[in-house]
């Protein structure tokens, strides 16, 4: 496998920690797993070509550029399991994940003291090269592959769970990815013992589809929000026919003065659910206008391939439109149009959806028109 999967994954893996820099800095749920994506992107950031170079004119030898990073790299592991932890709502004393990742750290630079002079720390080819002891390397890798393989199993178990599907499907990749880097820490493992070149010819384009599968699980939770957005907008256009009806026909249900700025300005979200509460409410000043021969008459017409509920819904809003407009008297409402209540928005906002599809139906014009059919001949019968 080519090596440029690591800088394709850890840029890719960049690009998605800064799209969901908002996120991360307004959600307080979704904060840990941001801090994590991005401690995650540094700490690969560090074995990149590009990085390792700058490191070198910073640090004072290529040995401090090694442990440097290895040290960071505790950090950034303990740092992940926190955050992923808390995310998960498993939350574990800060003291006993970073006091681990301080007594390995320091464990690693005795051992480090302790070996003899050495120019990298990295593993050598052949024993015969000054270097750190493997104890080193077995208390390194034991560290990453304990809190990878922790981290992973956490997100795969909360994957599990009765979370929105993309969210889940999101948690899933983000959880293999990290079992990933368990499978990279045990390659090196296998490196450390047979000194395979064919195992060392792996570590990046592992590293590479790791980040790969971090970044698109960090992005489905966005893609989520893509998708939402769209529907609320599509749920906005689609009831704006009704409301227009509605509210010039009961202007007081309307919260404020339009103003278009403003309006532009509040969230899509908040608009929708204002949208269907001014709905609402017209409904409820509405249904007075419905004489019980237009109900009966409601009843009476077919549906056309809607719902029932939303088609009688429809008609009589239609009924006590053309009431309020002839300037009919309202009377008191004995039958109940409220229909039923919604448990949530959500359902609400179908509801009224189906409700504003069946008011534009050509079956509820047909009901108009007879409707309307039926008060000229009333209006008849009176004048004879």
């Amino acid at each position: 496998m080519p090596t440029w999967i690591e800088t394709v994954g850890v840029t890719t893996l960049w690009v998605v920690a800064i799209v969901r820099v908002p996120q991360g800095i307004r959600s307080r749920e979704q904060r840990p797993l941001w801090f994590a994506l991005v401690t995650i992107a540094l700490a690969m950031s560090m074995h990149l070509d590009p990085v390792t170079a700058v490191l070198a004119h910073l640090v004072p030898s290529a040995h401090w550029v090694d442990l440097t990073t290895h040290l960071f790299s505790i950090v950034d592991a303990a740092a992940v399991l926190w955050f992923i932890l808390q995310a998960a709502g498993r939350p574990r004393p800060a003291t006993v994940v970073f006091g681990t990742a301080f007594a390995v750290m320091t464990a690693l630079v005795l051992l480090d003291m302790g070996a003899p002079p050495h120019a990298r720390n990295q593993i050598a080819p052949s024993t015969a090269t000054p270097s750190v002891p493997d104890s080193y390397w077995w208390i390194f890798f034991a560290f990453h592959l304990a809190a990878d393989t922790t981290c992973g199993l956490v997100c795969w178990s909360q994957g599990r769970r009765g979370a929105p599907r993309l969210l889940r499907y999101g948690l899933r990749l983000f959880g293999t990815g990290l079992l990933l880097a368990s499978l990279l820490w045990i390659l090196k493992l296998a490196y450390l013992h047979t000194r395979s070149a064919a195992c060392a010819s792996l570590f990046s384009p592992v590293t590479g589809v790791e980040a790969l599968f971090l970044a698109t699980g960090a992005a489905l939770p966005v893609l989520s929000r893509i998708r939402t957005h769209r529907q609320h907008q599509k749920a906005f256009r689609d009831l704006a026919p009704l409301w227009r009806d509605l509210t010039a026909a009961a202007p007081d249900v309307i919260f404020g003065p339009g103003n278009r700025l403003l309006s532009a300005a509040t969230p899509l979200q908040l608009r929708l659910y204002r949208r269907v509460i001014e709905i609402r409410d017209a409904m409820i000043a509405l249904r007075s206008y419905v004489t019980p021969a237009a109900l009966d008459l409601a009843h009476q017409h077919p549906a056309s391939g809607h719902s029932a509920e939303a088609h009688l819904t429809a008609c009589w809003l239609t009924a006590a439109l053309h009431a309020r407009q002839g300037g009919r008297t309202p009377q008191p409402q004995a039958a109940n149009l409220a229909g039923p209540g919604a448990q949530d928005l959500t359902e609400e906002i179908h509801h009224l959806l189906r409700v504003a599809a069946a008011y534009r139906s050509p079956s509820v014009q047909v009901y108009k028109t007879s409707l309307l059919e039926t008060a000229w001949r009333e209006n008849n019968q009176h004048r004879e």
